[in-house]
């Protein structure tokens, strides 16, 4: 199984939705699908197929810098624990680092155990809501109805 990341296609948008659809409920399927328009997206493709994606920006902070923001990742449900999540976040810090971010953050709901444990392993800094970097690192984040924050130097 190759697993291909890449900058997605105008003509994949309805995929990476589909997987959004999938992977996300509420408010957060709400703005991962509002906000294509405006972010870098990455997909994980294997044999053809669309698996994976992840929505990026990179946002200007005082105390961090530029940091680049992982904010939406999504691996199809048949695919997940297969490290298809991992590759997306790697090629995102690949990216990162070339626009000239120093860090890189994400961030989620501390019950969601697939994300701390893929973070965790990947290397990242784990900031809980009532942390000094949580509140500095929030609205960059737009982390608004998440209680962790991941932050790795790059």
């Amino acid at each position: 199984m190759e697993v291909k990341v890449r900058k997605a296609r105008e003509d994949e948008m309805e995929e990476v939705i589909r997987i959004f659809e999938e992977s996300f409920t509420g408010s957060y399927r709400y703005w991962a699908i509002r906000d294509l328009p405006y972010t870098y997206v990455l997909v994980a493709e294997i044999g053809g197929e669309v698996v994976g994606a992840a929505e990026l920006y990179c946002k200007r902070t005082r105390e961090y810098g530029r940091v680049g923001v992982i904010y939406f990742l999504a691996v199809r449900r048949s695919y997940r624990g297969r490290g298809i999540g991992s590759l997306l976040v790697k090629e995102a810090e690949k990216l990162f680092r070339s626009w000239g971010c120093r860090y890189s953050a994400a961030s989620t709901q501390s019950s969601n155990r697939a994300s701390l444990t893929l973070f965790k392993k990947l290397g990242y800094r784990v900031y809980h809501k009532n942390t000094r970097e949580f509140g500095i690192l929030v609205s960059a984040l737009y982390a608004y109805e998440d209680d962790v924050i991941f932050l790795k130097e790059l």
